[in-house]
């Protein structure tokens, strides 16, 4: 049976939140990005590139909240950004840049089950991430290629604070896939080796 993809399945849901106890509203957030001790790149030409470090990535969209008595669903549609650094050793190969780039952004589709402690939401769920667009520096190199999956998954854990019409969430987030899996080099792919996770601070404000 072919599985249904994870974003239709949060469209659907939002479909159906005139009809239950509910919230819809807007959510904004940073992030941080996390990968320890990721591998270099090694260029046919003796080119080393090695990760330098990631910069707080930022994200918005909907969200959609629906009140089963002491427990809650959540899905949401939020697009987010990431950009990383790069340092580039020794041939430089005609880039003329020692700190080469590179940007990403994706539609995040978390569906999330929780529970209502009084004030607080304790919630966890998996996550989908879609791939929209990319930007590299690394392009410019001759053997350089890139192979992004159409979708990408991880999970999410966190705990929020509900002040009014307003949410406060600090989230948790481990992937399941390698950060630059979507890298090759001659044709040969490449990861880093680790797979990235991310610390999110979200604000949530409900409009009905």
């Amino acid at each position: 049976m072919k599985q249904i993809p994870i974003w239709i399945v949060a469209i659907l849901l939002f479909s159906g939140l005139n009809t239950l106890s509910s919230q819809v509203g807007l959510k904004l957030g940073v992030h941080s990005f996390d990968i320890d001790s990721p591998s270099d790149l090694i260029f046919p030409d003796d080119s080393e590139v090695e990760f330098r470090s990631a910069k707080l990535g930022f994200q918005g969209g909907l969200y959609g909240k629906v009140d089963l008595s002491a427990i809650f669903l959540e899905t949401r549609l939020m697009l987010h950004s990431t950009s990383v650094e790069y340092t580039l050793n020794g041939d430089n190969g005609g880039i003329g840049e020692n700190v080469l780039t590179e940007s990403f952004t994706k539609l995040d589709v978390p569906l999330l089950i929780g529970l209502n402690l009084a004030f607080l939401d304790l919630y966890a769920g998996p996550v989908a991430h879609i791939h929209l667009d990319s930007a590299s520096d690394l392009i410019d190199f001759k053997d350089y290629g890139e192979r992004f999956s159409t979708a990408t998954y991880g999970w999410r854990a966190g705990v929020g604070v509900q002040l009014g019409n307003v949410n406060v969430g600090l989230e948790y987030e481990g992937n399941f896939s390698r950060y630059g899996d979507h890298i090759t080099i001659a044709g040969q792919p490449f990861d880093f080796g680790d797979t990235p996770s991310r610390f999110i601070l979200n604000l949530g404000f409900e409009l009905f």
